[in-house]
């Protein structure tokens, strides 16, 4: 044999004596690989992470076009508030305008007599001052009367 070949045995050996101790390492192997597996389903609800950001992706344009809409849909609802008010002020205008025909026959009504209180105050007028006459009179006669009736 020559040098060469027991320095190829030697290393056939370390070769084999590695594998060797490497064989024995497997039993110990064998509660970690358990543990991946027990770690699977974890491994796929990440993997449907990944879905889930794609899907989160294709949102993300349409969030953002919302965004640029916040100052106008903020208007609108504060414009929902005027129109609920308006809502309610414009059922009573709507009792107002049945009232209408009511309400123009009263104004035409009030209009006349307005024109009859006048004729009437330049009717009485003259007669406030006969009446004030005609009480002074009285009085001094239920005066009299008085006094002839005391005695």
């Amino acid at each position: 044999m020559s040098e060469a070949e027991p320095a190829g045995i030697r290393k056939v050996v370390a070769e084999l004596d590695a594998n060797v101790r490497a064989l024995r390492g497997l039993p110990g192997l064998v509660p970690s690989l358990q543990r991946l597996g027990d770690l699977a389903p974890a491994v796929e609800r990440i993997a449907e992470f990944g879905k889930m950001l794609d899907d989160i992706r294709r949102v993300v344009p349409a969030l953002e076009a919302i965004a640029r809409f916040a100052p106008a849909l903020e208007q609108l609802a504060e414009l929902r508030t005027t129109l609920d008010d308006l809502v309610r002020v414009i059922e009573p205008l709507n009792a107002l305008s049945a009232l209408t025909p009511t309400l123009e026959s009263l104004a035409a009504t009030v209009g006349d007599l307005k024109g009859t209180i006048g004729v009437l105050s330049e009717t009485l007028a003259p007669l406030q001052g006969t009446t004030q006459r005609l009480g002074r009179v009285v009085d001094r006669l239920g005066g009299r009367r008085n006094t002839k009736g005391d005695e």
